[in-house]
């Protein structure tokens, strides 16, 4: 049955309890632009194609393209339009030096580090095309970001195609975070043969839970892309989610179709009610997890990644908002 979820407002819960830091990462940012954009000739971009073979591959996508001469001359031709040099003009002056950027960066590579001491920090570099790859990739070496993604509301030049409630978050601030939970992935443990809602809520939970401990004073809605509005009315309505998922017996679901109305992106999880926003089930993963953590506080935060065991982190997470 639908469950009605009232509007509130709320504040976003910030910092949350970390270790002190004994090492600080020192991170550099490689701003390719510059060197793409001082190209003259085709030949020269076909030169930095050459230079940079990963972002070629894996950001510029050179499959789609008969040869890699065909794509130089096709990044040519667009950056010199006057359209993408003022594109370029517009980004450099709304993300400066990055001072803040590479602040950020730091503070999440050194938890990370703390936690893995074994952990070698990705170089970074950005890039602008015109939207004409994707806006970031990410390896165990680099940390690609298509800066022009990332204007924000005010960017007279935006992602064409993207709904606005997923538009919302091509803004700077969301930059470290979603790099960070892309990179919860090289630490996560996962049972392959659990299908299960349960098991997807209980990984989605784990990469929250992970990227919040590396960036310990970001609010909650850069990580889980809810406005304030959104989270507040979901920490509101804990009960009463829950209660639905119980009811219509989703836990152990494993119909993809099914999963993906509460898993997925969506503007709302309208089976629950109009206003509740999608990902729904991610979200009660990451609250799940957090109770977890809560009740076993001598648990590390390692050993919780690293524990493919769904259903006993459900279990003994005995989970019951009120």
């Amino acid at each position: 049955m639908p469950v009605v979820l009232v509007a509130c407002s709320g504040n976003d819960e910030v910092c949350i309890e970390a270790p002190e830091l004994t090492e600080t990462v020192t991170v550099e940012i490689e701003r390719l632009e510059d060197e793409l954009f001082a190209s003259e000739t085709p030949q020269d971009v076909l030169n930095f194609l050459t230079a940079h073979p990963v972002l070629t591959k894996e950001f510029l996508g050179s499959a789609q393209y008969p040869s890699d001469t065909l794509l130089a001359k096709t990044i040519f031709g667009v950056i010199k339009n006057p359209y993408t040099d003022t594109l370029l003009m517009e980004t450099k002056a709304y993300f400066g030096d990055m001072a803040d950027i590479k602040k950020a960066f730091a503070q999440a590579f050194s938890y990370i580090r703390h936690y893995y001491p074994e952990f070698k920090p990705p170089a970074i570099q950005t890039l602008v095309t015109g939207f004409g790859s994707s806006e970031m990739y990410v390896d165990n070496e680099r940390i690609i970001i298509g800066l022009d993604y990332y204007l924000g509301p005010e960017g007279k030049y935006r992602p064409q195609g993207i709904p606005l409630y997923i538009l919302k978050r091509y803004d700077k601030p969301y930059i470290v975070p979603a790099t960070v939970l892309l990179y919860a992935d090289r630490f996560l443990r996962e049972d392959p043969k659990d299908n299960t809602m349960a098991a997807d809520m209980i990984y989605y939970g784990k990469k929250y839970f992970f990227a919040k401990s590396m960036l310990p004073c970001t609010p909650d809605s850069l990580l889980i892309w809810y406005d304030g509005a959104e989270l507040a009315n979901v920490q509101e309505n804990r009960k009463l989610l829950w209660y639905y998922f119980l009811e219509n017996e989703l836990l152990y679901e494993t119909n993809h179709m099914i999963k993906q109305k509460y898993l997925d992106e969506r503007p709302n999880v309208f089976e629950i009610g109009n206003k509740c926003p999608g990902r729904i089930g991610a979200w009660m993963g990451w609250d799940i997890v957090r109770e977890y953590h809560n009740r076993h506080p001598g648990t590390s935060l390692q050993a919780l990644m690293a524990n493919p065991d769904a259903r006993k982190i459900l279990k003994e997470a005995r989970y019951n908002p009120q």
